[in-house]
Order: C-alpha cells, then sequence, then structure tokens
C-alpha cells in the first residue's frame, strides 16, 4: 500500500502512480533507422529513444530538450529536418 503525504508534490507522484506520455516515430533523416520521441507534458519536455519505454527510461533520454506542447516537439523536428507533419503521436501509460 503506498500512503501520500499531505504535502506529495505532483513529481513525488509520478513515483508511485501511473502516468503518460506521448510517443511518436520518425525516421532518422541521415542513417535511415526508426526513431522513438517521447513528449511528456507534465514535465514539458521530450527525448528521442532507439528502444520503446518499458519499466525504466532508456538512458538515451537522461537528456531531454524542452517544450511546452507536441506543436513545439513539431517545430523542433522541422528545424533539424524530419517529416514532423506526418509523425503521430500516441499515449502510453507508463507504471
Amino acid at each position: 500500500m503506498t500512503v501520500i503525504r499531505y504535502d506529495t508534490t505532483m513529481k513525488e507522484l509520478a513515483g508511485t502512480m501511473s502516468y503518460h506520455v506521448y510517443k511518436g516515430e520518425v525516421t532518422h533523416p541521415e542513417h535511415h533507422l526508426p526513431l522513438l520521441i517521447y513528449y511528456d507534458a507534465e514535465e514539458e519536455t521530450f527525448c528521442f529513444s532507439t528502444v520503446d519505454f518499458q519499466e525504466n527510461r532508456p538512458s538515451i533520454c537522461d537528456f531531454q530538450y524542452p517544450a511546452k506542447s507536441i506543436k513545439e516537439v513539431r517545430t523542433f523536428l522541422k528545424k533539424i529536418g524530419m517529416d514532423a507533419e506526418h509523425v503521430e503521436f500516441t499515449t502510453q501509460y507508463l507504471h
């Protein structure tokens, strides 16, 4: 059983509760390999990964980029030469 104190912050709750991120997939423009994008609206960050999130974040996600919305993620993707308009983001629940 998880006990939640009255002064528990949202970040502390993230460690005890399920939450979701948005997941998209693109092809790397130079290497032509699949690349996953994870956007965390709660933290307002996104990262790239070559492996699917499971229980823990992959080590590549130690570096995260700031983004206040998926629109900002798409803007970033366009700037680095990716076809951002065709990226479909789906919700992925993490525990």
